[in-house]
C-alpha cells in the first residue's frame, strides 16, 4: 500500500478501504439493477450465491476498517520506539542520563541498577565493546548516555510489543557497532588516573555564554554580513586548551 509523507500508513490505509467501501456499495447496486435481468436466465440458487457473495465482501471490508481504525488510535508502547510526530501524548518518554531530574539519586540508582547487569550480561560480551569501553565510563556521563539507549533500543528489540528480527538485525548491524565507535572516540587512552580534577568543580562551560548578546544582534539583524568581531578579552580566552573555552577541563596526567 501506497503512502505519501502526509499522511501516516493508518490514515493512508482508513483512505485506501473507504474506497473500497464505496466501490462494494456501487456494486451492491449493480447487482440488484441486474437481478430482474437474472431471474429471467439463471436459476434462484445463482441469484442467492451472487448476493451472499456481495453481503461477505461487505462484511470483509467493515471488518478491515474497524481493525485499522483500533490500530491507528493504538499507541506505541515500546521503550526507544516512538519519536516524534509517531508518539502519542501517552508515549512513554525516551531515558536519558544527562536528563534525569538533579537530587534524585533513586533514579540515578534506577538507571544503573538496570544497565550494569545488562552490560555485563549482554554488551560487554562484544569484542569491539571491551576494546572501546575505557575504565573510566562512568566519568564520562556521553558514554553512559550511549549505553542507556542502546539498552533501550536493545529491550525494545527483543522484548518490546513490537519486538521482531528487523529491530534485531538493525541492533546488530548499526547501532551496536555506532556505539562502540563513538565511545573509542570520546575516550581515547583516557583511565582513572586521568581523572583528578577537585571535587564540586563545574565540569561543563558553553564557550563564551556571557557574550552571546552581540550575536543575538547580529543573527537577528544582520546574518548575511559577518559576526562581531572578537575582544581581546575572547581571544584570550578562546585559544584551544584554555579552561574558559573548554567543555571538559584539562587535567594533569592523562587524557579526556
Amino acid at each position: 500500500m501506497q503512502y505519501d509523507d502526509e499522511k501516516d500508513p493508518g490514515t493512508a490505509a482508513l483512505a485506501a478501504v473507504a474506497g473500497l467501501a464505496r466501490s462494494v456499495e456501487a456494486l451492491t447496486r449493480d447487482v440488484s439493477a441486474m437481478k430482474a435481468g437474472l431471474k429471467q436466465t439463471a436459476s434462484k440458487t445463482a441469484v442467492a450465491r451472487l448476493n451472499d457473495t456481495v453481503a461477505s465482501l461487505g462484511n470483509t471490508v467493515a471488518s478491515f476498517e474497524d481493525l485499522l481504525t483500533r490500530l491507528a488510535a493504538k499507541p506505541s508502547t515500546a521503550r526507544g520506539q516512538g519519536t516524534g510526530a509517531d508518539a502519542g501524548p501517552d508515549a512513554e518518554p525516551m531515558r536519558s542520563w544527562l536528563r534525569l531530574p538533579e537530587q534524585d539519586e533513586a533514579a540515578v540508582q534506577t538507571v544503573l541498577s538496570e544497565l550494569l547487569p545488562w552490560m555485563e550480561s549482554t554488551y560487554l560480551r562484544y569484542a569491539t565493546a571491551r576494546e572501546t569501553l575505557p575504565p573510566c565510563w562512568l566519568w564520562h556521563p556521553e558514554i553512559v548516555e550511549e549505553l542507556l539507549w542502546l539498552m533501550d533500543a536493545w529491550t525494545a528489540a527483543y522484548e518490546g510489543e513490537e519486538a521482531s528480527n528487523k529491530l534485531v538485525g538493525d541492533w546488530h548491524d548499526r547501532q551496536r557497532p555506532g556505539v562502540s565507535r563513538r565511545i573509542g572516540e570520546y575516550a581515547p587512552a583516557c583511565d582513572v588516573l586521568a581523572h583528578r580534577d577537585p571535587a564540586g568543580q563545574r565540569a561543563i562551560t558553553v564557550p563564551l555564554a556571557a557574550d552571546a548578546d552581540p550575536f543575538v544582534t547580529w543573527w537577528a539583524a544582520a546574518r548575511d554580513h559577518n559576526g562581531p568581531a572578537p575582544t581581546p578579552d575572547q581571544i584570550t580566552a578562546g585559544r584551544r586548551g584554555d579552561r574558559g573555552l573548554t567543555a571538559v577541563p584539562n587535567t594533569a596526567g592523562g587524557q579526556r
